[in-house]
């Protein structure tokens, strides 16, 4: 059995960090950095009906922010895809396999940051590029940032299709074992590095 795909992983920590930074007061460009023990970036996806889930335990994000400046503002992250862990190592192995990540030819994924917008209240948008297996798409993910002094948290959660990345291909292209949908939820704590 393998897995559907994970790839709205790749997008979430960028989402989250450039999302805290948004929040900070100063009016000087910030940076950010994530507290590792406090954050995560979980998936779900449906195998044979049944709910699924699981996470990457390796990702990095830089993230510099001005809030006074959004046209500025910018945000790169990079996931190590072997660091997925669904507490199965049959499946852990499937999908780093190369019917879904192909970790072999494509190690990583990525997210870079095109822009951010405040939706009101402590929600935003970030706008970006995410990138798997060599393809890459832009994408738009919904999250709630509180700030409170030097330190920061953000969550949100969205839907992603794995078709879009090509995830899940030759026995596993269609959704009878495993379905097309995967919803990816961010928890991520920061601490302001300046």
């Amino acid at each position: 059995m393998r897995p559907a795909s994970l790839t709205a992983v790749i997008l979430a920590p960028g989402f989250a960090f450039l999302a805290l930074a948004a929040t900070a007061t100063e009016s000087a460009a910030r940076d950010w950095q994530m507290i590792e023990d406090e954050s995560s970036v979980a998936f779900t996806f449906r195998q044979m009906g049944s709910a699924v889930t699981g996470q990457f335990r390796d990702f990095a994000t830089d993230i510099t922010f001005d809030p006074a400046d959004l046209a500025n503002a910018s945000v790169t992250t990079e996931i190590t895809i072997d660091s997925v862990d669904t507490g199965n190592g049959e499946r852990d192995a499937g999908i780093t396999g190369a019917d879904w990540f192909d970790t072999a030819t494509y190690p990583a994924a990525t997210f870079a940051s095109s822009s951010f917008a405040h939706a009101g209240g402590d929600d935003y948008v970030v706008t970006g590029d995410l990138t798997v297996r060599d393809i890459t798409e832009t994408v738009e993910l919904p999250m709630t940032i509180t700030v409170d002094g030097d330190q920061a948290t953000a969550s949100g959660t969205i839907e992603l299709d794995r078709r879009t990345f090509k995830v899940g291909q030759g026995d596993w292209a269609s959704d009878t074992a495993v379905g097309y949908d995967v919803i990816l939820e961010i928890e991520v704590t920061a601490e302001a590095a300046d």
